[in-house]
């Protein structure tokens, strides 16, 4: 799934929870992507292979994980067994903004690009508060108590505290990736540019790279590549639109940036194992 401004949908709470899972022999995964807002991931059961940037590590039953904004990142499959794992993100308004305990506290965090994310283990405490912390979100959520939405907030602050104290005890912090921003104005264009015919020299002139950096750029952080991604990104537009309005598959089709029908209903089809028709009608698979 790709983060957007449509991601929450109150914005004046700006909070997005889901629960969601990756299996092995699932065909498409989650795209490289980056947006404006933290995100807390906690494995429930499982394992995950996160990459942030161009570090790649593990995820297993127990962990959390936190992920800066604006940083480049993606999951894929870990083990034989399905991951179970919860997705907290957290418009960064929703955080204080008395300026003192901002400073403070909160911009520390969020303007170090260097900052990019921090796995914290299941056995540690920590992770074990992040957890029931989101866990209890989820709740409230559900629940919507008179004056929920303080509650929320002052839960997304408890979080938000353990991430300031393991941003204050890191002393040794990789260099800013380059080739990282370089990749998220790339993929960039393609989001701006999706419904428009796409070209590996359009993608890598985006990025003011050559086109064989553009393809290495892609592989390294997003383990695909360029038109591969450009594809991927199409059909999860494709599943807004056949979802969410009553035009035709041919419509949809070229709304989504394939000119050729068939083509498109190849990929859908390979990509989700249902055709995009079935998919509307409420198929499961996809």
């Amino acid at each position: 799934m790709l983060y957007d401004e449509t991601l929450f949908e109150d914005e004046d709470l700006p909070l997005y929870m889901r629960t969601e899972r990756i299996a092995e022999h699932d065909v498409h995964s989650d795209l490289a992507h980056w947006h404006d807002h933290i995100e807390i991931i906690v494995i429930n059961r499982g394992s995950v292979i996160c990459q942030v940037n161009s570090e790649a590590f593990p995820l297993h039953k127990g962990d959390v994980c936190f992920i800066n904004h604006k940083q480049l990142h993606h999951l894929r499959p870990g083990g034989e067994n399905e991951c179970c794992h919860d997705v907290l993100i957290v418009g960064t308004d929703l955080l204080t903004r008395n300026n003192r305990i901002f400073e403070r506290y909160i911009s520390p965090v969020l303007d170090d690009a260097d900052f990019s994310h921090v796995r914290f283990e299941g056995t540690s405490s920590p992770a074990a508060e992040i957890a029931a912390l989101v866990n209890h979100i989820q709740r409230i959520r559900q629940l919507k108590e008179p004056g929920y939405e303080l509650e929320l907030v002052a839960e997304v602050h408890r979080i938000f505290r353990q991430l300031f104290l393991a941003h204050a005890s890191m002393h040794v912090i990789s260099p800013t990736d380059a080739n990282a921003r370089i990749l998220q104005r790339m993929t960039d264009y393609i989001r701006s540019h999706y419904d428009e015919p796409i070209s590996l020299d359009d993608i890598a002139r985006a990025g003011g790279v050559s086109r064989s950096q553009c393809a290495k750029l892609f592989k390294r952080y997003a383990a695909d590549s360029p038109i591969s991604f450009v594809n991927k990104y199409r059909l999860e537009q494709s599943r807004v639109l056949l979802r969410s309005s009553s035009k035709s598959v041919a419509e949809v089709a070229l709304l989504s940036g394939f000119s050729d029908q068939s083509y498109f209903n190849r990929l859908f089809s390979r990509a989700y194992g249902i055709t995009p028709l079935s998919y509307r009608k409420g198929g499961s698979r996809a």
